[in-house]
């Protein structure tokens, strides 16, 4: 591997990111990631879009969102094991399908009036065929960069990804639902969807290799509840700002007239998280993953607090970009701290219990504060966005490292085995 045959660098400057992408193999399974990805920012702003132009009502709209991610929630660390221990190819494509097919009939069931629960039943199939590209593609980089200074660039250059993600989907999805048809976003999602796990899944070269027999049992010894279950409440308390935020800012563009440009509302929120985030990958950080993780989760949630207060689109637009900046920097650090949390081995799978948290929160806070906006409107959906952002505050203050790194510790223990 090209990046297994340089020395460790320094990275330092928007240099670093030149380097990550130098290698064209590399830039090949990123790309395909980044297109796996895109329905995660626009299947539950086009479910929401599409049930309440055809329904009217933002409660629904919030419950099928909140079924669709619970139910990825339950299945993504699954989806990561299966991944670990058979590859990321077979169940990249077996996923896909299970989400596509399922989104295809849950559109099929708005358009024909069935019944709710028939429409919560297809979002529940979407849920567990949840794309795990972004997990799976991180593991690539750690795979192929190893113990290189470049991987927090790498990671860095994935939060940009993520964020690019997140300022089309939300335009994209939105202009096709409300200028041509309501379901024509959720249709595109499915093209994009098996295009990009396809493509991914094709590259089988850049994938980790499988877990082996005495990889599962010695990595099952050393996975650390006390380690990983701080940080997946974490990312449930980050999860439930983002999927409240999407569902919030719906409700507040449809009051104030202006729901054609909710999409460029929430890319506002993206906008600011890529610039802190190509930002983020040029520093060599000199403090542990765990403390920027804290010190991001506190500026995110501060950042919040002004929204309740603000009635104007384009003002919400400019608070939600400058409290865009705090989120790629945490999310990079939840990244990093889940690596020197868990051996490598099962990273793929450890990135998938985090993800369980991000979706479970994203599924909470939909659903919650589409009940909270149906009573009582937008603006006290923004201020159930503040009291999220304090159970974040919270939550980060419990984000921890272990003393010793995992991966030395489990070679210890392996030769103990043996």
């Amino acid at each position: 591997m090209i990046f297994a045959k340089r020395e460790k660098r320094v990275a330092g400057g928007f240099g670093a990111y030149g380097r990550v992408l130098s290698d064209h193999a590399s830039r090949s399974f990123s790309l395909a990631g980044f297109i796996a990805r895109m329905p995660l920012s626009m299947t539950g702003l086009g479910i929401v879009l599409l049930i309440s132009i055809e329904t009217g009502s933002f409660g629904w709209a919030g419950l099928v969102t909140g079924c669709a991610t619970l139910a990825g929630a339950v299945t993504a660390p699954l989806w990561g094991r299966m991944i670990d221990r058979a590859g990321q190819a077979r169940v990249l494509i077996t996923a896909a399908l299970i989400c596509n097919v399922s989104l295809s009939l849950l559109v099929v069931t708005v358009l024909a009036e069935l019944p709710l629960v028939v429409t919560i039943l297809a979002a529940v199939g979407v849920g567990l065929g949840f794309s795990s590209a972004g997990s799976s593609v991180r593991a690539r980089w750690a795979h192929r960069l190893k113990d290189d200074s470049l991987l927090n660039t790498a990671y860095a250059l994935e939060a940009v990804v993520d964020e690019m993600v997140f300022i089309i989907g939300p335009v994209l999805v939105t202009l096709l639902a409300t200028t041509f048809h309501p379901g024509l976003g959720l249709a595109v999602c499915v093209v994009l969807g098996m295009a990009g796990a396809l493509w991914l899944a094709a590259q089988r070269s850049t994938q980790p290799p499988v877990m082996s027999a005495h990889d599962d049992h010695a990595a099952a010894v050393r996975l650390s509840p006390g380690l990983l279950v701080p940080i997946v409440v974490a990312c449930a308390s980050l999860g439930a700002l983002f999927g409240g935020m999407e569902v919030v800012v719906v409700a507040f563009a449809t009051e104030a007239g202006v729901l054609r440009f909710s999409g460029f509302i929430v890319m506002a929120w993206a906008f600011g998280s890529l610039i802190s985030g190509l930002v983020t990958g040029t520093i060599q950080w000199k403090v542990s993953p765990a403390r920027r993780f804290r010190v991001g989760a506190v500026l995110l949630a501060l950042s919040v607090l002004p929204l309740p207060f603000v009635s104007h689109p384009a003002l919400v637009a400019v608070l939600l970009t400058l409290s865009g900046l705090a989120i790629a920097p945490t999310l990079i650090a939840s990244v990093a701290v889940t690596q020197e949390a868990v051996p490598r081995s099962r990273l793929t799978e450890a990135l998938g219990w985090t993800s369980t948290g991000m979706a479970g929160g994203v599924a909470a806070g939909a659903a919650s504060l589409g009940q909270v906006i149906d009573r009582w409107g937008a603006q006290a959906g923004f201020a159930g966005i503040i009291a999220i952002g304090l159970l974040l505050i919270l939550a980060a203050l419990c984000v921890r490292t272990p003393a010793t790194p995992v991966d030395a510790a489990a070679r210890r223990e392996s030769v103990t085995l043996r």
